[in-house]
């Protein structure tokens, strides 16, 4: 079910926003091997679009646990591999589930900032991601998107054909020591270097929280490494 799924997301874009949609960076994705993915998050589409242009079969979606209370689209959340989480919250059977996801060498896409941003920009992340990054000391990747918040804004009905662009960076581990002077690496600081990868992805108009890349680079160095 899952491959049929991504298939029909693929079809939907690939006809709906023909010669608008673009993905890039593709090489840069291990295809296999655990691997977390963490893209911003800006619009509706977000969940269902970065599965789908994934080069691998076997990734897991965490997503909030208000999705899963209707039963008709709990069985459709689940059958895309996504499983629930509690935001906001240490929820633990949410990250047993994703240490399982990883462990068992498939790929899980968190959203480090834990919510959809309306405003379109990047916001301060959750400790989540870097916690979990640091835990199972696996690649992670960095996605940015683009057009997603035009696409499908808060509250429309149908999506709306205008440029929307995926870009995969280069996979990075997160330490738990930094590589410069052996002090730790807390989990806010481990989540702060993910997005730091994603904004050096994303226009400077789309940084939001993480403008200033060149005091963020200094006040992190250290903090990642090369996968």
């Amino acid at each position: 079910m899952y491959a049929l799924l991504r298939g029909v997301m693929r079809l939907m874009v690939g006809v709906y926003l023909a010669g608008l949609f673009k993905v890039s960076g593709v090489q840069n994705v291990p295809t296999q091997g655990p691997l977390i993915i963490c893209p911003n998050h800006i619009g509706t589409i977000d969940p269902p679009l970065v599965p789908a242009f994934v080069p691998r079969g076997d990734t897991w979606s965490m997503a909030k646990s208000e999705y899963f209370r209707n039963p008709v689209i709990n069985w459709l959340f689940t059958s895309y591999h996504a499983f629930p989480v509690v935001r906001h919250t240490a929820d633990r059977v949410a990250l047993r589930r994703a240490f399982d996801v990883l462990n068992e060498g498939h790929a899980l896409i968190i959203y480090p900032e834990g919510t959809r941003i309306d405003a379109g920009v990047l916001a301060r992340p959750e400790p989540g991601a870097g916690f979990i990054a640091q835990r199972c000391a696996c690649a992670v990747l960095p996605v940015a998107l683009t057009g997603t918040a035009a696409c499908l804004p808060k509250g429309a009905r149908w999506p709306r054909r205008v440029k929307v662009t995926m870009t995969f960076g280069a996979p990075f581990v997160v330490l738990q020591r930094r590589a410069t002077d052996d002090s730790r690496v807390t989990h806010e600081e481990a989540a702060e270097a993910i997005m730091l990868a994603i904004a050096e992805l994303l226009p400077p108009e789309m940084r939001g929280e993480f403008s200033d890349l060149d005091s963020l680079r200094s006040r992190l160095a250290g903090t990642t490494r090369p996968a």
